[in-house]
């Protein structure tokens, strides 16, 4: 009986995420994507499933970013299920495909432009002399350390805390108690991620690829991000009936954390 239910919930929440990529994308976008080629020649395709993905950047380029962050964040989260040897989490996946099309896809595709057109290396360039030091690679640095220093913090981890507790069921006491649990762990991994990765991304590629970059690159953090702060409510381990109680409502970081905190309780 359980068991159908949750099949139930699943498969209703898979065709809820289906439905919402067919809205984010719209129909006419797919005439941009190739008829996949028979066996043998799936090597010669490639540059031409490329171009048709950059003609999408450019007839639909916030639907096709919000997509492709939702994708991504999928495959991220998936993977970080697995490595963990849990059983999949459908609910979560849906609140990292919620949050990465909010904030990755659709946030990103507006304040990309916006940093750079303010982040010109300009107060960098008043200490070090630009025949030194290539004025790109200076905005570059800029544009880094705004995004990293202010709009993460301000913008992208109240979000991430936000959208996943309470997709997964939190109140907002909850998430802020998660939130202080484990932002300093991941803002720590997130410098060391993201800074060199942003660097490269403002220094070397066209505004209009930078999104989809930070989608890829987002595919390995999803990864990190998941597995240090994805569920927020982990699975308590075997154990009487009055410690799963006293347990119930808790904020744990991880399940290291939930194991030890029912042995304190019994």
């Amino acid at each position: 009986m359980h068991r159908a239910g949750r099949s139930t919930r699943r498969s209703a929440l898979g065709r809820t995420l289906r439905c919402g990529l067919f809205l984010v994308l719209p129909h006419r976008a797919f005439s941009l994507i190739p008829v996949v080629p028979p066996p043998g020649a799936v090597g010669a395709s490639l540059p031409a499933v490329w171009t048709a993905y950059e003609s999408a950047l450019v007839v639909y380029p916030l639907e096709t970013k919000v997509a492709t962050a939702a994708v991504l964040a999928v495959a991220g989260d998936a993977i970080a299920q697995r490595r963990g040897g849990d059983k999949y989490d459908a609910i979560r996946a849906s609140s990292f495909v919620l949050f990465d099309a909010a904030y990755r896809g659709g946030f990103q595709h507006a304040a990309f432009p916006w940093i750079i057109e303010h982040c010109r290396g300009d107060v960098l360039g008043r200490l070090v002399t630009s025949s030194v030091v290539d004025p790109a690679l200076l905005a570059a640095v800029e544009c880094t350390a705004f995004n990293q220093l202010l709009v993460v913090p301000i913008v992208y981890y109240p979000l991430f805390f936000g959208i996943t507790g309470a997709v997964q069921g939190l109140s907002l006491t909850e998430s802020l108690a998660r939130a202080r649990a484990q932002f300093v762990d991941l803002t720590i991994r997130n410098w060391k991620f993201w800074i060199p990765a942003q660097l490269v991304q403002f220094y070397l590629l066209p505004i209009d690829l930078q999104v989809p970059f930070t989608c890829v690159m987002g595919l390995v953090w999803n990864v990190i991000l998941s597995a240090v702060a994805g569920s927020a409510r982990p699975p308590i381990a075997e154990g009487s009936a009055k410690a799963a109680v006293q347990l119930k409502g808790r904020v744990v970081p991880n399940k290291k954390a939930a194991g030890v905190l029912q042995k304190k309780e019994l």
